[in-house]
């Protein structure tokens, strides 16, 4: 049988973890729609239609441009950009997520995985 004090304490601890939960559930960051306010390293979302993609020639990295969106989307060889690449076309609406982050002192939003580019 345990002892008040042990009570209370058992309580209280159950009481932090659901605090915990509730904080990280709560307060997890969300996903935002890209604007040019939109900070580095945020995680953004843009729908359009594609107006080109482009592999790189160096990495076989590839560049997609949307129809409104005045910021390159850039996705890694690791993060499967060929894939990416075979799965959509010129015209396509598509949404995608990533990371805003700056590259030759221009603003994009880098995919960190196949799965974020969506053919709506």
């Amino acid at each position: 049988m345990m002892q008040k004090e042990e009570k209370v304490v058992v309580v209280l601890l159950i009481m932090a973890v659901l605090s915990l939960i509730i904080g990280y559930f709560g307060f997890s960051s969300q996903t935002q729609i890209y604007s040019p306010d939109s900070k580095l390293g945020e995680r953004v979302y843009a729908e359009g239609t594609i107006l080109s993609k482009q592999m790189t020639g160096k990495g076989d990295n590839l560049i997609l441009k949307l129809s409104n969106l005045d910021v390159n989307v850039f996705i890694r060889k690791d993060n499967g950009a060929k894939e990416v690449y075979n799965a959509v076309k010129t015209g396509d609406r598509a949404r995608i997520t990533g990371k805003v982050d700056v590259f030759n002192d221009k603003r994009e939003i880098v995919v960190e995985s196949a799965k974020d580019v969506v053919r709506l």
